[in-house]
């Protein structure tokens, strides 16, 4: 746990000095303070001047919300892994007590907390449905999961910080799967429920649920499962 908190605190510093990383922390609550009130102002025109409501799909801009912290500390934890691949310093790594699980844990799993806390703290001041408390949890966590899928994802296909760059751009379809829960109707979207993002859908759409929670949960688990793998490998 020692060798796991250093190499965070390394993390830390990294990011500190990287303005680009260092926003992206924050891009969370500045892009819930424009959905709290731009999407509804938005709604009230619609409304007023062609009596046309987005109020059903608040829902969806919810679930955006939830997956949009996990997926910045994403790419920062993907671009810390990529940067000290660049420079060496992640095979220096590899040599030392602060290898392997330690390695990945203190770059992807304990900035995934932060994701996870902060997801909630966002959603519960700028959520504009009528979310539940359980279900914004649940939500996080599978989020969450979903955030170090998308990490290791980009670090295992990338060889270095610019391909990752090129990859990370690819993240924003990763919204897909909480975008067709959405708009396809059931049962012909369970052809998309191998996307990790379709399961924070169903839990925004419906509420906390035993069944979308587990399900989500075990998708996400198997692309980390997945792309973990093949990350080590290359490692």
């Amino acid at each position: 746990m020692k060798q796991t908190l250093n190499l965070f605190r390394i993390g830390l510093r990294q990011i500190g000095r990287d303005g680009m990383l260092f926003m992206m922390l924050a891009a969370p609550f500045l892009i819930g303070l424009f959905f709290k009130f731009v999407i509804p102002f938005a709604n009230l025109i619609l409304e007023e001047r062609f009596l046309f409501s987005i109020s059903p799909w608040y829902g969806l801009v919810d679930g955006m919300l939830i997956c949009l912290s996990p997926m910045f500390v994403a790419m920062i934890s993907a671009f810390l892994l990529l940067e000290e691949k660049d420079e060496g310093i992640g095979a220096f790594y590899q040599i030392t007590p602060a290898s392997g699980n330690t390695y990945i844990f203190a770059r992807i799993v304990l900035p995934m907390i932060w994701a996870f806390a902060s997801t909630i703290i966002v959603s519960i001041i700028f959520a504009i449905s009528t979310i539940s408390i359980g279900a914004i949890i649940m939500a996080s966590i599978v989020s969450s999961l979903f955030g170090i899928a998308l990490a290791m994802m980009v670090v295992s296909l990338a060889e270095n910080r610019v391909e990752g760059l090129a990859i990370s751009k690819l993240m924003g379809v990763s919204f897909s799967g909480l975008i067709l829960a959405w708009i396809i109707s059931s049962p012909y979207q369970y052809f998309v429920a191998f996307l990790p993002s379709f399961w924070i859908g169903k839990i925004v759409m419906n509420g906390l649920n035993l069944y979308y929670s587990f399900f989500g949960i075990l998708v996400n688990s198997l692309w980390i499962i997945v792309f973990t793998r093949k990350f080590r490998k290359k490692i």
